[in-house]
């Protein structure tokens, strides 16, 4: 027998990375090995309200991460984590102009093409894996004449305004990517190819890298690296612009993002907090002999405070726009139901999500929130968004003042507002008062909630796990993998729902 460990560490091949390696090539072997069961095309309706989530989550991501950077840098000091920040700014800005420039969607400025989105595709990609390369020359603690946020601004924007006129107005300077009827050109082909090389030449750079804080950090720039070169092969053989193909881009794509914004929210953000809190401990001891260190370090809490507020601030802001941007793709299709109750049910996660930042903005600790305010605050929403039409729906708390972290508080308040929205919509028909119950306490380390309302109760035959929609099977997906929770249901008289989790699943990070 082949001792794996042996040849793991003898081609230098981490075990996370191979996982990552199998895992993003899992589909792509699927898809062509049985085209018969997994290739397909969409129709353009289903596929653009598909397209423009990813797009305006990458661009999110995006967003976030040159927040990271830019706005940590007056003070890290981080020049790698600056001009990252930037790079990825020009590459959101890129990524919407090709959302609202893909086939299907209302003219932006002149018609739209599929030669027209991939162009801004093509461009934004390049750019991403040249800012990807360009920062391993880059060091995190050493000075730059050039690191002045403001000039780097300044050239980013003009940057994209280039490439805005370029493919907008001048179309014709630049090779064609796609052509109708016939699918890629060899100019995108081996652009994309073009691209997959210089990322696997910094995949092999960054992995060598020396000034990396933690290797966790590393861990996710190589993920990241990897996940990114699957998804521009998948672009580099599609055909059609609605096929699997390109769904499965777009997700890698947004895997890729999100691990290379918790690489920098680890330089930006993490690291100065863990290197603070190591030197309060070393201060301790002499904080009651000097108060001029003590104030010093209050100040610069203070500071840092201020600036996970601000990121917490701008985060809720980012969910607002994308759940208008899915209201207003969502009123092109007033009489699809199917859209209409998809786009109403990603509204609601959205504004869960919102309500969390909302309630860690107004609060002076940024870790944790109040589990009474929360509850009573979606409770709201929910009842704004589904209005009980002759049925007066009392929803009753009792609630103590326990608290939760960040991690476990949003994947709580999905269940709970998929659970609440599911009585509103479903549970008292004919009924003239419905009520629902909310308990919640913890005892030590773990965390009991309880949901119940006197409504119809779940069908006789209804099996949690056979469920192929979302709801119900949502909610014990995130109750058991996501909170490492234990979660029953009974639907026989009424609806009813238990759900133990522990309290100390995840740490604080402020």
């Amino acid at each position: 027998m082949v001792n794996l460990s042996f040849l793991f560490k003898k081609l230098r091949i981490n075990r996370l990375y191979f996982g990552v390696i199998l895992f993003s090539l899992l589909p792509l072997v699927l898809v062509g090995t049985f085209p018969g069961y997994f290739y397909r095309e969409y129709e353009i309706g289903y596929f653009l309200v598909f397209h423009n989530v990813t797009e305006i989550f990458s661009v999110i991501v995006s967003f976030s991460i040159f927040g990271l950077g830019y706005y940590s840098y007056s003070q890290s000091r981080n020049a790698h984590t600056l001009f990252l920040g930037v790079g990825f700014l020009a590459v959101g800005l890129i990524d919407f102009m090709h959302a609202l420039g893909y086939t299907g969607m209302p003219d932006f400025i002149t018609p739209n093409s599929g030669n027209k989105s991939s162009q801004f595709w093509i461009i934004s990609r390049m750019i991403t894996a040249l800012v990807l390369f360009v920062a391993i020359y880059i060091k995190p603690n050493e000075k730059y004449k050039w690191a002045k946020s403001n000039l780097l601004l300044f050239f980013t924007f003009l940057l994209v305004g280039v490439v805005f006129l370029l493919v907008i107005f001048y179309n014709d300077w630049i090779p064609k990517t796609y052509e109708q009827g016939k699918g890629l050109t060899p100019f995108k082909k081996n652009a994309e190819y073009a691209i997959i090389i210089l990322l696997f030449l910094s995949l092999l750079l960054y992995r060598n890298a020396n000034f990396y804080t933690s290797k966790k950090q590393l861990q996710y720039y190589l993920s990241a690296f990897i996940v990114c070169i699957f998804s521009e092969l998948v672009f580099a053989v599609y055909t059609s612009v609605f096929d699997v193909y390109n769904v499965l881009g777009h997700i890698y794509k947004i895997g890729a993002f999100c691990l290379i914004y918790k690489a920098v929210f680890i330089a930006a953000i993490n690291d100065p907090y863990e290197k603070l809190i190591q030197t309060n401990r070393l201060l301790s001891k002499e904080i009651e002999e000097n108060k001029t260190y003590a104030e010093m370090i209050r100040k610069s809490l203070r500071e840092k405070e201020n600036l996970v507020s601000e990121i917490f601030h701008r985060t809720k802001n980012s969910l607002q726009l994308v759940r208008s941007i899915l209201m207003i793709q969502a009123s092109d299709f007033e009489d699809d139901k199917n859209i209409q109750s998809i786009v109403e049910d990603t509204s609601i996660k959205i504004q869960t999500m919102s309500l969390v930042h909302d309630h860690l903005y107004a609060n002076k600790d940024l870790s944790e929130i109040k589990v009474s305010d929360y509850l009573r605050s979606l409770a709201d929403m929910v009842r704004h968004a589904y209005p009980p039409v002759g049925t007066e729906v009392r929803v009753n708390f009792q609630v103590g003042d326990g608290s939760l972290l960040l991690d476990t508080a949003v994947p709580l308040g999905l269940i709970f507002t998929e659970l609440l929205s599911n009585s509103f919509k479903y549970a008292f028909p004919g009924f003239t008062v419905g009520n629902v119950l909310i308990r919640f306490s913890i005892e030590g380390n773990i965390c009991h909630f309880e949901y119940s309302d006197n409504g119809v109760g779940l069908p006789a035959k209804f099996d949690l796990q056979k469920q192929k929609k979302l709801g119900l099977s949502l909610a014990k997906v995130i109750a058991e993998k996501q909170m490492g929770g234990a979660l029953s249901i009974d639907g026989t008289q009424g609806f009813q729902m238990k759900l133990d989790f522990p309290n100390n699943l995840y740490r604080r990070r402020v």
